[in-house]
């Protein structure tokens, strides 16, 4: 599917022309595949690509970058209260350009109004209940107009309606994540938030070639891509009416490109883990693998390892594997996951045993993949993260 068919998709199901103050899309059979919609088989070249190492900049690179296709704010995160009761969230800020810039400039003015945009917003927001095996899940989507929806670089905030990220100041190493909602994935529809505080700890992490990302062979079979690892986080957690306080750390990524997948592609599983016992104790460790169609990796996996000192190492397909051991089959979508794997780091020879801290961690809507908390356990120690699946 090229970008242009993804952008047709969307307008069928009425995302594009709904008004302020709708907070869900439509009811629709629809579903649309990530991969797919990130092909590099666009059809056109009018928008800007992934082409060049070394070029983020901050605070510039904290914001939108309307001139390429595709763009994600990513927080996913552990906490645990007082008495050890553990809650995962994901709160993850989506931009996908409606269409060149170049061609909207070509219509006459008198045809500009406030509520044109070149940029669609969609967010995807989730709570994971280990306690009572619940996992919550909604989403949103608006126009990039009225001040509705949107992304800002200085100082950093990011929202649709009332699901925020804010900077705290504006030369600042904190924000806050507010997200109020009503599972779209339970029967009877509870209400879930967090207000939470997010204090960066480590350096940033330049993924790849510093900042560019390789997704595959072709020329713009990247994007650019960087993380902010191992954030303190803490504020209350709700669900069903029960408002609890906690803390623990958050993973954060900000990736934007054009077409950064190949024809080839079906999908990917990504992991951001961090070991909070034992020698490893304050390492986070991110690591993606590409598959092709054939479910086989495509060569092109990528990760980092953030070490408790800030230092980091980049890494290439060759330095980790991923052993899949069981799978899970979703009740709302059919599609059926890895749900435990063995993840090695060659170079240290480090073995994590990783496996979802509730089995049902899907979000099931137009864009059904999943995303969901999981548990880590090494030879020395433990941990928790977030893995991501996508195209199954």
């Amino acid at each position: 599917m090229s970008i242009r068919m993804f952008i047709s998709l969307l307008s069928a199901l009425g995302i594009l022309t709904f008004s302020s103050g709708c907070n869900a899309p439509p009811q629709s059979g629809g579903t649309v595949n990530i991969a797919e919609a990130l092909s590099s088989d666009t059809g056109d070249d009018c928008h800007e690509k992934a082409t060049e190492p070394g070029i983020i900049d901050f605070p510039d690179d904290l914001g939108a970058h309307e001139s390429f296709k595709t763009e994600w704010w990513y927080y996913t995160g552990n906490l645990k209260t007082e008495t050890g009761r553990h809650f995962g969230f994901q709160l993850t800020f989506f931009r996908q350009a409606l269409d060149c810039e170049k061609r909207l400039d070509d219509l006459p003015v008198e045809d500009a109004s406030a509520w044109r945009t070149r940029q669609l917003y969609f967010a995807h927001f989730a709570v994971t209940d280990t306690q009572n095996r619940k996992f919550y899940s909604a989403q949103r989507m608006n126009r990039g107009s009225l001040g509705i929806a949107g992304v800002q670089s200085a100082p950093f905030k990011a929202w649709i309606d009332d699901w925020q990220a804010v900077q705290v100041k504006a030369n600042g190493d904190t924000l806050r994540l507010t997200a109020r909602a009503r599972a779209e994935n339970q029967p009877d529809a509870p209400q879930f938030s967090i207000h939470l505080t997010l204090t960066r700890q480590k350096p940033v992490i330049l993924q790849g070639d510093r900042g560019l990302s390789r997704k595959g062979p072709g020329l713009p079979d990247a994007s650019h891509y960087y993380s902010f690892p191992g954030m303190a986080a803490q504020g209350v957690v709700s669900v069903s009416g029960e408002t609890t306080k906690a803390s623990g750390h958050a993973w954060f990524d900000h990736e934007w490109s054009t077409s950064a997948l190949g024809s080839d592609v079906a999908g990917w599983d990504w992991f951001a883990l961090r070991i909070n016992e034992g020698p490893n104790a304050g390492t986070d460790l991110m690591v993606c693998q590409v598959r092709r169609r054939d479910g086989r990796p495509n060569g092109y996996g990528f990760g980092a390892v953030s070490y408790p000192d800030g230092s980091y190492d980049i890494l290439s397909e060759s330095d980790f594997s991923i052993e899949a051991h069981r799978t899970w089959t979703s009740p709302a979508t059919g599609r059926t996951y890895p749900s435990q794997w063995t993840i090695r780091l060659e170079s240290s020879g480090l073995s994590l045993q990783v496996a979802p801290v509730v089995a049902a961690q899907e979000h099931s809507g137009m864009f059904p993949y999943y995303e969901g908390a999981v548990d880590v356990q090494t030879p020395h120690g433990g941990g928790l993260g977030y893995v991501e699946m996508t195209g199954y």
